[in-house]
């Protein structure tokens, strides 16, 4: 097909292709008028979903991407003297090209993390160091699941966290671009992962996990969602036809489909692990958690391997790549790659 050239890979589960459910969901409200900017059936019905999906009345908000999500919403909790503490990996600190902090016009804090996860003890430290009106008063905790290292935070660890930041009158914020590989990862315990454990505000992925664009922002406190459509109206984040988002999350999510993508998601990520580890020109120190495995490739073939089924250089050590698997990865196509790998010629 032009455009395509037809390789299969583990760059991100960005490249993945629209499930098939959620494309002929795309096609079915695909006529006629409706209101627009959320004014519609189909959006109501997706809010109702939400609601049913949490298990309370929580309010939701529909945006285009990963980054404009994370800002609005942060853009929303926090004033220009205020600072949004995050993981020294996050997402929102190392892969938005500054956007939170230009959007959200506050100051990021960046944590030494473990693994990816932030750890209570470095966030007690930042927020009982130095308090003055010299410095950015702490206001958001941004816990990004799965972490940017592959990680998944249990929901004890969540519960921790949320706990000291609500001492110090902190917000949480959960940037949940994966957030289903993270729930899939803790027994599908959606509530434990999220509201359960104090999550505040979520930025619900769902381009990663099958939809062809779209995510959401859920606010489980409704104060803290009071005049937020003008938030994400000022930040660019309104969709005027929000049908064709509300529609992919209607289909994803009424049925489970959209931990069954994520479960498939992970499960290739340690079934591809396995395969690796069989093989000397492979070094995998990390076990996944989620979809995402990092390993070591060997220089001699690293190149060639890269060239018949990309992948990304970069992780939690110097010299390791990733390789992230999405809810249409096969056992074919890992063994694809296993074969190439076991036969290539290496070069030095």
């Amino acid at each position: 097909m032009l455009g395509m050239n037809g390789k299969r890979g583990f760059e991100s589960d960005n490249c993945s292709s629209v499930h098939p459910r959620v494309m002929q969901a795309l096609m079915d409200v695909n006529c006629g008028h409706v209101p627009g900017y959320g004014y519609d059936p189909v959006t109501a019905e997706a809010d109702r979903i939400f609601n049913q999906l949490f298990e309370r009345e929580v309010e939701v908000f529909y945006t285009f991407n990963g980054t404009g999500t994370n800002c609005a919403a942060l853009a929303h909790l926090v004033t220009p003297w205020q600072s949004i503490f995050c993981a020294d990996s996050a997402h929102i600190n190392s892969a938005e090209t500054g956007a939170p902090e230009r959007i959200a016009n506050a100051k990021l804090v960046p944590l030494t993390s473990i693994d990816g996860k932030i750890t209570p003890k470095s966030l007690e430290d930042a927020v009982g160091g130095w308090q003055s009106e010299h410095v950015p008063m702490p206001r958001v905790l941004s816990l990004t699941q799965v972490t940017d290292d592959g990680t998944v935070y249990t929901p004890g660890e969540l519960k921790k966290l949320c706990e000291i930041a609500h001492d110090h009158n902190m917000v949480v914020h959960m940037d949940g671009a994966r957030l289903a590989n993270a729930v899939a990862a803790n027994q599908n315990d959606l509530i434990g992962t999220t509201c359960g454990a104090g999550v505040d505000v979520l930025s619900f992925g769902g381009t990663k996990n099958g939809l062809m664009y779209g995510e959401a922002v859920v606010f489980f406190d409704s104060q803290l969602a009071r005049n937020f459509k003008y938030t994400r109206k000022s930040c660019g984040q309104l969709p005027s036809k929000m049908r064709y988002i509300a529609a992919q999350f209607i289909e994803v999510l009424k049925d489970g489909l959209w931990l069954e993508m994520a479960g498939h998601a992970n499960h290739m990520a340690m079934l591809l692990y396995e395969k690796m580890s069989a093989l000397p020109v492979f070094r995998t120190p990390f076990v996944p958690q989620a979809n995402e495995l990092f390993a070591h490739v060997d220089e001699g073939i690293k190149w060639q391997l890269c060239e018949a089924f990309p992948f990304q250089h970069f992780g939690p050590e110097p010299g390791i790549s990733r390789f992230v698997t999405s809810f249409d990865t096969t056992e074919e196509d890992l063994d694809a790659l296993i074969q190439f790998a076991a036969s290539a010629k290496q070069y030095k």
